[in-house]
């Protein structure tokens, strides 16, 4: 099979199939645009061979290739990518004990290794075994009879097959199980089945683990059974991962075994498989330059590469033959189209916050994308500049925040004339800010690109500007946007006793970042959600003691979660002190400052700064200002609101920015 280029999007878990599991509209034309681009292959969501190897439809719905009636929305999906020069394959797996269902299988009973899934799986038979190779059969058998080019098989990533090749999983003493020869006979049954089934036409690939990586990093059973308040399991995983040296061992195997390419990834826990802004990028290269050296055949290679340069580069140096580009063509469908004409700077560039796309999955079953909000919505909506309106509108944006930036665009892409004003001297607003957070710098990379396509529009930016009564009395503006965002302000009835402070100095997070102020050594922090917690990290990479205070049971909520699993982390190991479900806290004279809970108080040691990151208002002013002038307004990002669970979010702030830029 020949492809056009080196560039593949990977299954992903996508959604928006419908209640039966079968293909929609909507998941062809997610596809469908991104072939467009035409990257050299491309394959939507992996497919499960059997019921039992399906995700809890609960959780996310998948494709049951086994019944008849999804064929149809197949072949539509097919036939619609086929229109490019684009292979589509279909991936095949059966996910064994993560599939969140009540009744699960493994090769044996033992607990996922990442504590995440906990229902303690029942192991497999000899005749279940070989069902299962016969369901991998009849399934790529299908996905043939549909009209893809090819055929992959998911042996990664802590399902099924993944499970039979790690020591910690596989603890059979049958022919399954044991030596490495035994445990990677259910691989080989399965890719000899399929290709008896197949034959010699179409090719078949496998993605395998590099490294399960069981035994590094923070997402130990116990770590996140404590973080999370899941029971914990007495089964951890203490050795027995599946390793480099092991896939170097089994890669010639798999090629002797008529495997065609192999497409490398790592990890059995999501901050290996959905690797967060945490992580550096493309940086799992090594392990495919590693395994190239085994083999012939083509190697591909992911794991947060989000720029074609960066692609390039590890093509250009032989460290991989293809490079597997997943959320980067979720956040720009164009990217590849961009990359091979040589707009590098037109292409939208992930940020790599998880926060639409993995936790999309995790929250609602099916994906969104914080700076593309077309996603899901293709088959909808339509973005041809200038073609949507009959007269252009004078529209003023008020804030040049994400939500604002986001805002200007889509009015200016449909023809209107846009004057874009900013209260301070730059754009961005709170990403600006959330982008000084250490390792979190990746969520400015779409500053560039909103500058570039403002510019491109042709809309008026203009900084250290305030929207008033006179400037809008000036412009005469046909549609106001609101985009002012929120304000911090002083928890009152959280915090006791303000008028008994002496010497400590009471900051707000907002300012503590913006004007990058000094701090003493000892700091609260008063608020643990996705604010809080950074701003403890931000305090704590600066050696002060950090104390959080939060009135939940959880932290930082509102973000990802692989992101606030690694962000937990990465205070935990700076001894960064966290208190859930504190009630109040309290100031008394000589600046003593107490904890108080249901039953109990705690006095801290010493507060020098207390940082303030808790509560914040929409920032509305001018709407009264504009209703008195009958200007038509809209409101959007923080300003229309921060407390609902996807408020005060990129996310939620670049979708309300579009929605609003598009209908105006």
């Amino acid at each position: 099979m020949e492809v056009k280029n080196r560039v593949m999007m990977p299954a992903m878990g996508i959604g928006f199939l419908d209640e039966e599991g079968c293909v929609t509209s909507q998941l062809i034309e997610f596809y469908s645009e991104r072939a467009r681009s035409e990257p050299g292959m491309i394959m939507p969501s992996a497919i499960p061979v059997q019921p039992l190897g399906a995700n809890n439809p609960n959780m996310l719905r998948m494709v049951p290739i086994w019944d008849d009636k999804t064929l149809h929305g197949l072949e539509r999906m097919v036939a619609a990518v086929h229109t490019y020069d684009v292979r589509f394959g279909a991936q095949l797996l059966h996910m064994g004990i993560r599939s969140g269902q009540e009744e699960t299988v493994g090769p044996s009973a033992v607990l996922a290794a990442d504590g995440v899934y906990g229902n303690l799986p029942r192991e497999m038979s000899r005749n279940e075994i070989k069902e299962c190779i016969k369901a991998f059969g009849a399934a790529a058998e299908r996905c043939v009879k549909a009209g893809f080019d090819f055929v992959e098989i998911h042996a990664a990533h802590g399902y099924l097959i993944s499970q039979f090749l790690t020591p910690y999983y596989n603890r059979r003493t049958d022919e399954y199980g044991g030596d490495f020869n035994n445990r990677i006979r259910f691989l080989l049954e399965i890719i000899h089945e399929v290709r008896v089934r197949l034959g010699s036409e179409i090719p078949i690939g496998v993605r395998i683990n590099g490294d399960d990586f069981i035994q590094e990093g923070r997402w130990t059973a116990a770590e996140l059974c404590r973080l999370f308040g899941f029971e914990e399991p007495t089964d951890f995983p203490q050795e027995g991962g599946w390793t480099l040296a092991q896939l170097c061992r089994l890669a010639p195997i798999l090629e002797e075994a008529s495997v065609d390419y192999l497409n490398i990834t790592t990890g059995v826990s999501y901050d290996h498989t959905v690797p967060p802004i945490y992580r550096e990028q493309g940086e799992f290269a090594y392990i495919s330059e590693e395994v190239k050296k085994h083999v012939s055949i083509p190697v591909v290679i992911r794991g947060r590469i989000k720029n074609p340069i960066m692609a390039d580069d590890i093509v250009g140096k032989g460290k991989a033959d293809m490079v597997a580009m997943g959320r980067a063509q979720i956040a720009d469908a164009e990217m590849v189209e961009k990359a091979r004409k040589g707009d590098i700077a037109e292409i939208r560039l992930c940020i790599a916050d998880c926060r639409g796309c993995s936790e999309g999955i995790l929250r609602y079953g099916e994906i969104s994308c914080a700076v593309n909000p077309r996603v899901g919505r293709e088959y909808l909506i339509k973005d041809v500049e200038g073609g949507k309106i009959a007269a252009a509108k004078r529209v003023l944006v008020a804030g040049a925040g994400c939500a604002g930036l986001e805002a200007a665009r889509r009015a200016a892409l449909a023809g209107h004339r846009v004057i874009l004003c900013e209260s301070r001297g730059w754009i961005g607003g709170q990403l600006r800010l959330a982008a000084m957070i250490p390792k979190r710098q990746e969520m400015g990379d779409i500053m560039p690109w909103y500058e570039r396509q403002l510019n491109k529009l042709g809309v008026e930016i203009r900084l250290n500007t305030l929207v008033d009564d006179d400037l809008l009395s000036q412009i005469g503006p046909d549609v106001l946007v609101i985009a002012t965002g929120s304000l911090p302000e002083v928890p009152l009835g959280y915090i006791k006793g303000l008028e008994n402070i002496k010497d400590i100095e009471l900051v707000m997070a907002d300012e503590l970042l913006e004007e990058q102020l000094l701090t003493g050594d000892n700091v609260l922090v008063v608020g643990g959600d996705q604010i809080g917690l950074q701003v403890a990290d931000y305090l704590s990479e600066r050696h002060k003691k950090v104390y959080v205070a939060e009135r939940g049971a959880q932290f930082a909520e509102k973000m990802a979660f692989q992101d606030r699993a690694y962000l937990v982390g990465r205070i935990i190991d700076k001894a960064v002190e966290r208190r859930a479900r504190v009630n109040s806290v309290e100031i008394l004279a000589n600046d003593e400052v107490w904890m108080v809970y249901d039953d109990a108080r705690e006095r801290l040691p010493r507060v020098d700064t207390i940082v303030l990151a808790s509560d914040r208002r929409p920032n509305i002013f001018l709407a009264e200002v504009a209703e008195k002038r009958g200007i038509e307004t809209q409101i959007i990002g923080d300003a229309s609101g921060v407390t609902g669970e996807d408020q005060g979010t990129v996310l939620s702030a670049v979708a309300s920015g579009y929605e609003v830029g598009r209908q105006v």
